[in-house]
């Protein structure tokens, strides 16, 4: 087999799927990235077992045939050569070689037919959603995702859509940010699905370089999206996502505006002294003015004052302030509005004028 073809046709590709890709793994196989030509195209897919990435390109020539080759080693070469220079590829008994001006390397590789790629399955349902309202949807919430809890349902990102809205939830136990999205389709529906992490986290990161609709399949235990060019093969968290409908307060009896840059630069500074471990600060609300504290074991302390929108009852609550930080940063207004009953109950966060996402954090003893 030879092959000879563009640097960035086969970068680009390889670039897209190897984040799927594990540094360390059990099978020596799956550091290797599947190579296949057919047809004049090119495709490369990588997995981990519980994803898989697939993407192509269009290539010159009718050559056919499938190798799997060190994913890092490849990607690594590819980089290191100039812009738009030519490679030519040759494959022969196990070995890859790649040669480039008067660079050459020698790769080994091991047979494509052990690699452990996704069977197609015989999916239940299949919809289609605009790649903007998908991205605004996991950007929203993914980053509340649980990160190998023993809960297992937590550890990925739930997505249905009822009544032509799309909704995806994600929850650590400790907060949980919600977003709800109309879609154009208003008979589109799917039953609840867990994406797990990776798969979502891979996902949001192909959809910020992709316009267009996003097509997904749904079989019984796993689910498939389709990107142009580019597909991701997930499979399926088995279980139950939590009723996340007795989270978010219908009503609160206390609530203030608040500036979104000055409530994330106090939060930003306090937050120095306080406990490296927990990062708990403690919010005191009087009328028109919240004071942040923050201490720590070695008895340090900080405090700084913030002017509110607030008439109520004094008030004093302790937060996680990396949560809260989480939270401002994917609100996109200059305002938020921040709800609550009283000083242990949960604190909703959201935007007072797009009400479309809502983030709860859970307060904590300070």
């Amino acid at each position: 087999m030879k092959l000879n073809i563009n640097k960035e046709d086969l970068l680009e590709p390889l670039q897209k799927v190897f984040g799927v890709i594990e540094r360390r793994q059990t099978l020596p196989i799956l550091s290797n990235v599947y190579l296949s030509i057919n047809n004049g195209t090119i495709k490369f897919t990588g997995t981990d077992l519980e994803v898989q990435v697939s993407a192509k390109s269009i290539l010159i020539g009718e050559e056919s045939f499938n190798i799997t080759i060190p994913a890092r080693k490849l990607l690594d070469i590819c980089r290191s050569l100039p812009d738009h220079c030519e490679l030519n590829l040759s494959f022969n008994d196990g070995v890859l070689i790649i040669k480039s001006g008067k660079s050459r390397f020698t790769l080994r590789t091991l047979p494509s037919d052990e690699y452990p790629l996704f069977d197609e399955s015989s999916y239940l349902n299949q919809i289609s959603i605009n790649q903007e309202v998908l991205l605004k949807a996991f950007s929203k919430t993914i980053f509340c995702m649980a990160q190998q809890d023993v809960r297992y349902y937590l550890n990925g990102l739930m997505m249905e859509i009822v009544d032509g809205e799309l909704q995806t939830v994600a929850s650590d136990g400790h907060r949980l940010a919600l977003s709800k999205n109309k879609i154009d389709n208003e008979n589109q529906s799917i039953n609840q699905v867990i994406i797990p992490r990776k798969a979502a986290q891979e996902l949001l990161r192909l959809m910020d370089k992709f316009e267009g609709a996003v097509e997904i399949k749904i079989a019984k235990n796993s689910i498939k999206f389709s990107l142009g060019d580019v597909e991701l093969n997930a499979k399926l968290i088995d279980g139950r996502f939590p009723d996340f409908n007795n989270v978010v307060p219908e009503q609160s009896k206390h609530s203030f505006n608040i500036n979104k840059l000055s409530f994330k630069s106090a939060l930003s500074r306090v937050s120095i002294l306080s406990n490296e471990k927990y990062k708990g600060i403690r919010l005191d609300l009087s009328n028109q003015l919240m004071t942040i504290n923050a201490n720590n074991p070695e008895q340090d302390e900080a405090e700084e004052e913030v002017v509110v929108d607030y008439n109520g009852d004094e008030m004093s609550m302790g937060f996680n302030s990396s949560y809260l930080m989480d939270a401002l940063n994917v609100i996109e207004s200059d305002n938020v509005l921040v709800s609550f009953t009283d000083t242990n109950s949960s604190c909703l966060l959201e935007n007072p004028e797009d009400k479309s996402s809502q983030f709860i954090i859970m307060p904590m003893r300070i």
